[in-house]
């Protein structure tokens, strides 16, 4: 990317975005870009529109599967972080459709604000960082990019036991990450703006979902693995906006 682009969008701070209304009452939709004035927002408004459309014919399929009168879904929306250079988003799908237990999908999506495309982790990260990167669909129809590599877990795995207990997970669930034999499990990946962080969790079976914990790594941590000097900038330039209004 030219550096006068990448520098106008760390300057542009935190982008306005639209909650749209909810697809349906337990359906939230991906907020918009407000006034989207560069064809690369318009791109990703265009990107979030198809997401919606996606998860309603899921949603409907698994009514039909379940039953009449039986089956349900609902999906909570966060758009995590609100530019500088990227816009974040993660959704969370609880889903019956009537089979033994209900279950709780997960999925994350970063897109670039220079390009509208989702951002290339590869370039982020550093090969040892993002290791091998996999396509994934999800429950309500997001394709998604997983990463896994040693050295990413590993920071991972550091981190489990403080997120679960910050996050008032079950005791049981401490130390799972270093003594089930998880190896390199491939993590979904999303910014968080106001903690100017990546943060990075994998789905756990129904039994054992309540262990499933996002785990955050600072800007500072990102830095010195070797990540992008325009990931770490965009990072630092969120944390320091604060929470978006």
């Amino acid at each position: 990317m030219p550096f006068v682009l990448a520098l106008a969008a760390l300057l542009a701070g935190p982008i306005a975005m639209t909650p749209p209304r909810a697809l349906r009452h337990d359906i939230a939709a991906y907020p918009r870009i407000a006034r989207p004035a560069t064809a690369a927002a318009r791109r990703i408004n265009a990107a979030v529109a198809r997401l919606d459309a996606a998860v309603l014919r899921e949603a409907a399929q698994c009514r039909r599967d379940a039953g009449p009168g039986r089956g349900s879904w609902e999906r909570a929306v966060t758009a995590t972080m609100r530019g500088p250079a990227f816009v974040s988003y993660r959704a969370t799908d609880d889903v019956d459709c009537g089979g033994a237990h209900p279950n709780d999908s997960h999925a994350a999506i970063v897109y670039d604000l220079a390009t509208g495309a989702p951002v290339d982790w590869t370039a982020l990260l550093g090969r040892r960082l993002a290791g091998t990167l996999t396509p994934e669909t999800v429950a309500d129809g997001v394709k998604m990019v997983t990463l896994a590599s040693p050295r990413l877990f590993a920071l991972y795995a550091a981190g489990y036991d403080a997120s679960l207990r910050a996050e008032g997970a079950p005791a049981e669930c401490l130390g799972l990450v270093d003594t089930e034999g998880f190896g390199e499990q491939p993590l979904q990946a999303w910014l968080d703006g106001p903690r100017g962080a990546l943060v990075l969790q994998f789905d756990l079976n129904h039994a054992m979902q309540a262990c499933s914990t996002p785990v955050a790594l600072s800007a500072d941590v990102l830095r010195r693995e070797g990540a992008s000097r325009r990931l770490v900038a965009a990072l630092l330039a969120a944390r320091r906006a604060g929470r978006p209004r």
